[in-house]
């Protein structure tokens, strides 16, 4: 794709989100202009804003009073995060090996979903993967916890904390704790810090294991706020019940089930008071029902219980399946032929169409100019509609009928009942086993992937929405109500955002805690070997900016390289 038609695309794609950066951005600007933003303390930096607040200075001296307890907390960080580090670091170099091979190898898979530019950073509601109200509830805590810790250990180890805040950009994407910078690095960014420390002259440098321990104790307390958060989400599903797993997925206008006011998204849980685990069995049973019974069905929607008697249409028999459509291509054969969306395709030239795999296969054998006969079913009659294929729009030989967004659908056509199911119990049980696994890799890997599509769960961001209804509180949670779904959801995002922002400031990149740490790291290595202090902390400063240019070069190429093979 040509450059110019590129930046159309992206464009049209993020008009909104870049509309309202805009506004932001000029809003900043102006505020900026006439000392606004100067006179609550605030600066910015481009579109980004720091927040800074003084208050707060005696309770941090108060917690700060268990200095045992808090350098304790620390050293224990140390080492997490170096592991930390370590991992991290070897996972984006395999990482990149991996996509070079399959750069060499020409198998680099498309850009997914996760490549688009609003899933790349994690911020709630915009993150397509993290919702706005539980990604912002962990969020703010993440960076309280982080913040705070160094603030702490600031004040335990003498080193003065000058401020502290919140980074906004239109929402909270950070939080500081900022230090005198002389003190924790032994160096300042303006004039005004230098003529600070001359006002000050007996405030000792922080040393080196006191710096350690300061960056060290942020992601300490994110990795100990993640724990405590899994442990109680864990404890929490485990109050979590299945319902059942089928549900109506459509109902057919006019037929016995709509007479009744069934509507889809309403689950079924018993016929005729047998308990129905899968969509399989309720087709079986209604399909054996001597024509003349009727169906007491169990059901639940919006939490509500209620039983419906159903009388089945005694003229019209049989399951029948099919592939259905929702769109019609304007101008093409289809339109032209009188089709309309939602009718649900169940034969081709007499030979049954099952399911959408059905239908494909079938097109894949087509040509341009081939008459065919589409079997339809709509409102529960079958009509034969005859069209003539035009070619495919996207090239080849192939017959194109001109529909789109297809979905397989059974209906029982004596109740005009379509029933589908959704795996509820099975994710909750492979939700509940998680625990177990922690003890391997395996574990570890599933916490950090839970939101984004993966091979084990497709994609979990909590009981929300249309997932939330097939679950209900029992046990100890059941006082709660969906209480409990609030309660899950809060403790799996604190947990999710502390552990994947633990892991990220752990990367040997500055200007991230962990980036610092291995400049130090590196520094007490060297100057043990070399016993040069001062020249060895000028060669672990670039050795450590030599590896920042690395890792952030090696993030772009990761998102980057689908784009370079398939196109922007």
């Amino acid at each position: 794709m040509s450059e110019p038609n590129f930046i159309i695309t992206f464009i049209e794609s993020y008009w909104k989100i870049l509309l309202i950066i805009a506004i932001y951005w000029q809003t900043v600007l102006i505020l900026k202009q006439y000392g606004i933003l100067e006179r609550y303390n605030i600066t910015n930096h481009g579109p980004l804003l720091m927040i800074r607040t003084t208050k707060g200075q005696l309770f941090l001296d108060r917690v700060a009073r268990i200095k045992g307890f808090w350098r304790v907390f620390a050293d224990v960080g140390i080492p997490l995060m170096l592991l930390g580090m370590f991992l991290m670091f070897t996972l984006i170099i395999f990482s990149d090996i991996a996509m070079l091979f399959s750069l060499q190898q020409e198998t680099m898979p498309p850009p997914s979903e996760l490549h688009q530019l609003r899933n790349i950073f994690l911020l709630p509601g915009i993150n397509e993967f993290i919702p706005l109200v539980w990604g912002l509830i962990g969020l703010i805590v993440t960076l309280i916890v982080h913040e705070f810790s160094h603030a702490i250990l600031c004040k335990v180890e003498d080193v003065k904390v000058k401020s502290m805040g919140i980074i906004m950009v239109l929402i909270p994407i950070g939080g500081f704790a900022e230090p005198d910078e002389r003190q924790l690095f032994g160096k300042t960014d303006d004039e005004s810090d230098d003529e600070e420390t001359e006002k000050q002259p007996d405030i000792k440098p922080a040393g080196r294991r006191q710096r350690v321990r300061i960056l060290s104790a942020g992601v300490m307390a994110n990795f100990v706020t993640a724990l405590v958060a899994f442990v109680l989400f864990f404890i929490v599903i485990g109050n979590i019940g299945a319902v059942t797993n089928v549900i109506i997925t459509d109902v057919v206008p006019g037929s016995p089930a709509d007479e009744m006011g069934l509507t889809d998204l309403t689950l079924i849980t018993h016929v005729n008071g047998e308990k129905i685990d899968n969509a399989s069995a309720f087709y079986t049973y209604v399909d054996s029902l001597p024509s003349n019974e009727s169906l007491r069905l169990s059901t639940k929607r919006d939490g509500q219980l209620q039983e419906v008697v159903l009388t089945p249409d005694p003229e019209i028999n049989g399951i029948i399946s099919g592939a259905r459509f929702e769109n019609i291509v304007q101008g093409m054969p289809a339109e032209n032929a009188g089709l309309v969306g939602g009718m649900l395709i169940t034969s081709i030239d007499n030979i049954s169409i099952n399911n959408t795999q059905g239908f494909f296969d079938y097109m894949a054998n087509t040509t341009k100019g081939q008459e065919i006969t589409l079997g339809i079913l709509n409102e529960n009659v079958k009509v034969n509609y005859t069209i003539n294929l035009t070619g495919d729009p996207s090239g080849g030989d192939k017959g194109f009928i001109g529909i789109s967004e297809f979905s397989t659908l059974v209906i029982s056509r004596s109740t005009g009942l379509s029933v589908g199911e959704y795996p509820a119990k099975e994710l909750l049980h492979f939700l509940q086993m998680i625990p177990k696994m922690m003890g391997g890799v395996a574990g570890w890997v599933i916490i950090l992937v839970l939101p984004f599509p993966n091979p084990f769960v497709g994609s979990f961001q909590g009981f929300s929405g249309t997932l939330s209804m097939f679950y209900e509180p029992i046990g100890l949670a059941a006082p709660l109500g969906v209480g409990v779904f609030w309660l899950a959801n809060s403790l799996l995002w604190i947990g999710w955002l502390n552990f994947y922002v633990g892991l990220f400031n752990c990367l040997p990149m500055l200007p991230l805690d962990g980036g610092h740490v291995f400049r130090d790291t590196v520094h007490s290595i060297l100057a043990r070997v070399f016993s040069k202090g001062e020249q060895m902390g000028e060669l672990a400063g670039k050795i450590a900016t030599a590896f920042a240019i690395l890792m952030l070069a090696s993030l772009i190429f990761m998102i980057v390289a689908p784009f370079l093979v398939h196109g922007f």
